[in-house]
Parts: structure tokens; sequence; C-alpha cells
């Protein structure tokens, strides 16, 4: 019988909160600048960086994303993931932030991007009008790390680490996050909760030395 790998999560595996918002005013600043110029990229880029970091999802779940995915009129704001990992259907719930963003991004869409914003139409629209393919929302996310200037190593699949990690730190329920997230095994939801690096380095020079 085969072994199975041990997985961890490592610090190089996630952005720290300064890295997060660093990069989200780099998307930020670039938006208004194409705004000004009559460009597109950074409204759409913008949008894909703060949606990957404050939901978690896949690269292939938010690809595949309608406007009727984002039931941003509920009461309690969620984003319906038709089909997870695995097939499976879940809710993922959204902060005030992410919520006002994805409406201000769907008014541009049909305003200055000009494009459709019907029930079904994708959330991220393609070159032939279909859904964008995960491969080009990962270049994308790529770009905006090269932007501000982080690491080249971090991806979009980073940001699913990023938005896990502090989401068990701030609200230390596990069981949401995994809801949240989607996992099958509360296992590897547990995997996030190790102390953050930047409070080990506090604890590390706790030590008393004789």
């Amino acid at each position: 019988m085969k072994k199975q790998k041990n997985y961890q999560i490592d610090p190089d595996k996630f952005l720290s909160r300064a890295e997060r918002k660093k990069l989200l005013k780099t998307c930020r600043d670039r938006e208004e600048l194409d705004l000004m110029k009559g460009r597109r990229a950074w409204v759409v880029r913008y949008a894909l960086v703060d949606l990957a970091f404050y939901t978690g999802l896949r690269v292939g779940e938010i690809a595949a994303l309608r406007i009727d995915d984002l039931r941003i009129e509920s009461k309690n704001p969620y984003l319906d993931i038709r089909n997870g990992k695995g097939g499976k259907r879940r809710a993922v719930y959204i902060d005030e932030g992410l919520l006002n963003h994805l409406k201000d991004f769907i008014e541009k869409k049909k305003t200055t991007l000009g494009e459709s914003v019907e029930p079904d139409a994708p959330l991220f629209t393609g070159r032939n009008g279909g859904h964008c393919q995960p491969i080009t929302l990962m270049k994308s996310f790529k770009v905006a790390i090269e932007e501000a200037k982080l690491p080249d190593y971090y991806s979009i699949h980073s940001a699913r680490h990023t938005y896990a990690t502090f989401l068990l730190h701030d609200t230390q329920n596990l069981r949401y996050v995994q809801r949240q997230l989607g996992h099958a095994n509360i296992s590897m939801t547990a995997l996030y909760s190790g102390i953050l690096p930047e409070e080990n380095g506090i604890l590390a020079n706790r030590i008393v030395r004789d």
C-alpha cells in the first residue's frame, strides 16, 4: 500500500497581512489609472484579486462563476458554488467589503467594460464572450504579484491559503472554515491552525537566556 505523503502549509504558501494589503492597494491604484485612460485590465484584475483573497475559492471555481451565482441581495450575502471539488455544491459567505466591490464591479462590467450582466453571464469574461479560462486568471494574478514587487513564488492558490490561514486565526471556528473552503475532511482544514509566522518571531524572542 502506497504511503500518503504528508501535506504541510508552509509560511511561503500564504501572504502576510501586510503583503495582502500591499497587493490590493497596488490593484486599486492601477484600476484608478486604467479607468482614467479608458483601459479595462486592472478593473478586472482588482476584482479577481480581492475575490480570491476574501473567498478562498479555487481558481476553477472562480472561472466558473456566473452573475446569478453572486447572491449579493441576500440577507447574508454569499456565492453559490455550483460545482466545487468532487462536484459538491456549497455556499461561501462574503464580507461587506467584498460585497460592495462585487456590486461595483458588476456595474463597471455593464457600463465601462460593455459586458453582459445577465444572470447566466460569466463574472469574468473571456475573449470569446464565454467564461475566462483558469490559466488566464492564474496569469493575471501573477501580473499583480509582479507589479506589487512581491515574491514570484506566490500564485492565485496562495490567496486561498492566505484566506484560510487568517480566517481560522480570526474566527477560531474550524467547522466554519471547513465549509467555506469546501474541504471534505476537517483534518485538511486543521493544517491552517498553526501560529502565524509573525507571531512565531514574537514568541521566539520571549525565551529567557541564562
